[in-house]
C-alpha cells in the first residue's frame, strides 16, 4: 500500500498562491491603463463640457424668455455646472485613477473583513489589496487539498476507491477557488470601467438630462462591490464549515483506519464537506442576484462563468494529456494525478472514469453558473 506521508505536499501547497501573480500583474496593467486614460481624456472632456455648457446657456436663455423655466431652476443647474467644471478642470487627469483605486480599495477591504468571520483570514506580506484577497481564498481551502493528497497517497490497487474519493473531495473546492478568482478578476474589470466612465458620468451629472445616467453608474459600482462582497461571504461560509469540521484533519490520516473511515461515501462528514464545496460555487451566483436586487442593476455571471469554464476545461485537458493535474504533482489540482502516480498509473482507468463523470456534472454546473442571470425570452 502506498505511503501516507504527506508532510512535503501540504507544505508546497500552502507556500504557493497560484492566482496572486497573474492578479498582481492584471491590477498593475489596469492601473497603468487608468492613469494613461485619465491623461488622454482630460482635454476632450473639457472641450465637450464647454460645448455642452454653452448650449445650456443658450437653451436656458430661450426657455427663460419663453417662460418655460424659472430663475431658481437656472441657478440650481448653474451650481451643478460650476462644481463639475471645477472638478473636471482641477482633477481631470487624476479623476479616472482616483475612482479606480478607490473602488479597488473598498472592494478588497470590505471583502477581506468577511474572512475573519469564516476563519480563513491570513496575513500576507507578499501580496496586498485585491491579490491578498485571492491569496486568502486559496489558503482558506488548503486544508481540503491536504486531505485530498493524503487520501490519494493511501490508494492502491487493493483500495482503488481512495483515488476517486480524493478526486470528488477536491474537485468542488478546486472549482470554488477558480470561480472566486474569476469573480475577483471581473471585479477588477468593473472597477476599471467605473474609472473609465467616471469623467462622463461627472459631466452628465451637471445637466438635468444626465443625472439619472450618473445615478445608474453609481448603482453599478455599488453592485460590483456588493457582488464581490457576496462571493466572499459565500466562500467564508464554506470555510467556516470546513474549519469547524473536526474530521477534516490531515494530521490524523497517518493512521489508515482513520483515513479509510473518513474517506467513504457513507461517512456523513465526508458528504457534508463535499456538499459545502459545491454549495459555495452555487451561492456565488446567488450573490450576484442579491446584489442586483439591492442596487437595481443587471450585472451577470457571464464573464466569471466563461473564465471558470475555460480554466477548468484547460485543466482537465492538461490532466488528461499529462497525468500531472492542473498545477503539477505538488499543485492543488494534482491530487488525483499524485494518487495515480503513487500506484504506478495502474489505477488510471478507474479514476479516469470517475473523473469523466465528475467533469460532466461540473460542466452542467458551470453552464448554470454562466447563464443564471441571463435574460430569458418572454421573461418579465
Amino acid at each position: 500500500m502506498a505511503s501516507t506521508n504527506v508532510g512535503s505536499t501540504p507544505t508546497s501547497i500552502e507556500s504557493k498562491c497560484w492566482t496572486c501573480d497573474p492578479l498582481d500583474k492584471y491590477v498593475q496593467l489596469t492601473g497603468d491603463f487608468a492613469d494613461k486614460l485619465g491623461e488622454a481624456l482630460q482635454e476632450p472632456m473639457l472641450m465637450l463640457f464647454a460645448s455642452l455648457a454653452g448650449l445650456w446657456i443658450v437653451l436656458s436663455g430661450i426657455k427663460l424668455a419663453l417662460r418655460m423655466t424659472d430663475k431658481g431652476k437656472i441657478i440650481q443647474d448653474f451650481v451643478f455646472i460650476t462644481i463639475t467644471g471645477i472638478l473636471l478642470g482641477s482633477q481631470g487627469k487624476t479623476l479616472v485613477p482616483i475612482v479606480y483605486t478607490s473602488a479597488i480599495s473598498i472592494m478588497s477591504g470590505a471583502s477581506a473583513s468577511v474572512f475573519s468571520i469564516g476563519g480563513g483570514a491570513i496575513s500576507s506580506s507578499e501580496h496586498t489589496g485585491i491579490a491578498a484577497l485571492a491569496a486568502s481564498g486559496e489558503q482558506a481551502v488548503v486544508k481540503v487539498f491536504q486531505a485530498g493528497v493524503a487520501i490519494s497517497q493511501a490508494g492502491s490497487l487493493a483500495n482503488i476507491m481512495n483515488y476517486a474519493y480524493a478526486f470528488i473531495l477536491v474537485l468542488p473546492y478546486l472549482l470554488l477557488v477558480v470561480a472566486y478568482a474569476s469573480q475577483v478578476t471581473v471585479a477588477i474589470f468593473r472597477a476599471t470601467m467605473a474609472g473609465v466612465f467616471a469623467p462622463f458620468l461627472f459631466m452628465a451629472f451637471a445637466f438635468g438630462w444626465g443625472r439619472d445616467m450618473a445615478k445608474s453608474g453609481a448603482k453599478s459600482l455599488l453592485a460590483a462591490i456588493l457582488v464581490l462582497f457576496a462571493c466572499t461571504a459565500a466562500l467564508a461560509l464554506t470555510i467556516y464549515g470546513v474549519v469547524n469540521m473536526p474530521a477534516l484533519d490531515p494530521t490524523r490520516f497517518g493512521d489508515n483506519d482513520e483515513l479509510n473511515e473518513f474517506a467513504s461515501i457513507t461517512n456523513p462528514e465526508f458528504l457534508v464537506i463535499m456538499f459545502l464545496g459545491w454549495a459555495g460555487t452555487a451561492l456565488m451566483t446567488e450573490g450576484t442576484s442579491i446584489a442586483n436586487s439591492i442596487a437595481q442593476t443587471a450585472l451577470t455571471n457571464a464573464a466569471a462563468g466563461i473564465m471558470t469554464a475555460g480554466v477548468t476545461g484547460s485543466a482537465l485537458w492538461a490532466g488528461k494529456k499529462t497525468g500531472q493535474g492542473i498545477m503539477g504533482e505538488d499543485g492543488i489540482g494534482g491530487v488525483a494525478a499524485a494518487g495515480m502516480k503513487a500506484a504506478g498509473g495502474k489505477a488510471l482507468f478507474g479514476v479516469g472514469y470517475g473523473a469523466a463523470a465528475a467533469a460532466h456534472h461540473a460542466g452542467q454546473l458551470l453552464d448554470k453558473f454562466k447563464n443564471i442571470n441571463q435574460p430569458r425570452d418572454g421573461g418579465g
